[in-house]
């Protein structure tokens, strides 16, 4: 049986044309480990306007081969068409693995980002061929603020998947507790963070003074019952009460987003600006032009926008959460209570105070010697290494 040196990613998100941003730190994951060996992505996602029930398409994104299969979702959201969708996704996971099959020779590795069911195939394959599979969760259904980790059947599967893979990896310690915390737990495991992609890395590098003209940045996908988007414009509500000099950019859009403008619009918020979603240059001089960047999540797995903001060398101030509060420290930032507004007014006032303390160019640094492509590659060449040993 023919097998290539290929690390096949069977991510359960990852950009595509019905949605440009999901997934998108796990393209970046993919991209910096293609700088060292072949990646491959595979990758199956539901499509309402589908015109055929399976459509593969192919494409070369930035030195990655890249398959995505779409199906023709059910957009029906009764129990029926739920069950027709998941019998869809199942088969759509292997048809999409034999069209990639007819092009590519066995993968030498594949590498399951967020279970469980994209790890169908390699769990599969590997009852009788015994090609290794590796795991990288992302996903928060682990943490109890999520919650959303139930079932049976899900967590027999998902315990078994990991048992039979040669790795687990997570973004970070507090989700690696979690996920231990429901029995899934491997000896090959490892913490590999997030990576900071190429344009955040290679950015010039802006060493700006904290002065009253300037402003904070606030960047997310306003998730309702996560970013907690409406406690920041409180805090920007009691920064204008008190005539404090202070703006903040909100960047972003989702769940919250017209929540959060009515609020503006009705607290008269002279001080918060909203752009919408921005994206790579647009996303960048924002970014790397601000005092600091703003997060008061109720939880987060890790933060790839803290990950970006510390590259270039901008603090971050933010509620003391999951995975924040392993990246934000005295040298880089502010950790705040959660939920507490007026602790975070606090930090803001301490920032503008005493924010030209931090030391910009050694928050840059101190990020790309953790964040950086060549960095991450590594940790997984590290990983996969580990595997082969066990």
């Amino acid at each position: 049986m023919k097998f290539s040196n290929t690390v096949l990613f069977l991510p359960a998100w990852y950009p595509n044309r019905t949605h440009a941003s999901i997934g998108s730190f796990i393209r970046s994951h993919a991209e910096a480990l293609s700088k060292q060996i072949q990646v491959h992505v595979l990758h199956v996602c539901g499509d309402e306007q589908a015109r055929r029930l399976f459509e593969l398409e192919q494409s070369l994104v930035n030195g990655v081969e890249t398959y995505v299969l779409y199906y023709r979702k059910p957009a029906s959201k009764t129990k029926l068409a739920l069950l027709r969708k998941a019998i869809l996704h199942g088969v759509a996971l292997f048809y999409a693995y034999y069209l990639y099959r007819k092009n590519q020779p066995r993968p030498g590795v594949f590498h399951v980002h967020v279970l469980s069911r994209s790890a169908l195939v390699p769990f599969t394959l590997n009852l009788f061929t015994k090609t290794p599979y590796y795991i990288s969760e992302h996903w928060s259904r682990y943490v109890p603020e999520d919650g959303s980790y139930k079932g049976y059947l899900r967590k027999a599967f998902t315990k078994a998947v990991v048992k039979r893979s040669r790795g687990l990896s997570a973004v970070t310690a507090y989700l690696g507790t979690h996920l231990q915390n429901h029995a899934l737990s491997h000896p090959n495991f490892k913490v590999i963070s997030n990576v900071v992609r190429e344009l955040f890395v290679k950015a010039p590098f802006h060493n700006l003074p904290v002065a009253e003209t300037g402003y904070f940045v606030h960047v997310s996908n306003f998730a309702r019952d996560v970013k907690n988007v409406l406690m920041i414009l409180e805090m920007a509500k009691i920064m204008q009460q008190q005539n404090i000099p202070f703006k903040l950019v909100m960047v972003g859009d989702g769940d919250e987003l017209e929540a959060a403008q009515a609020f503006a619009t009705r607290e008269a918020l002279g001080n918060v600006v909203f752009t919408g979603f921005l994206y790579d240059d647009a996303l960048l001089s924002i970014m790397q032009n601000a005092k600091a960047l703003v997060m008061f999540s109720h939880y987060e797995t890790q933060s790839v926008v803290a990950l970006e903001s510390l590259t270039l060398g901008v603090p971050v101030i933010s509620s003391a959460v999951g995975g924040l509060a392993e990246i934000v420290n005295e040298q880089n930032g502010i950790l705040v209570e959660p939920k507490n507004t007026s602790a975070l007014v606090a930090a803001i006032k301490m920032f503008l105070d005493t924010g030209n303390r931090f030391d910009r160019l050694a928050i840059r640094q101190a990020a790309l010697k953790k964040y950086s492509p060549e960095v991450i590659a590594q940790e997984f060449l590290d990983f996969y290494k580990a595997g082969t040993e066990l």
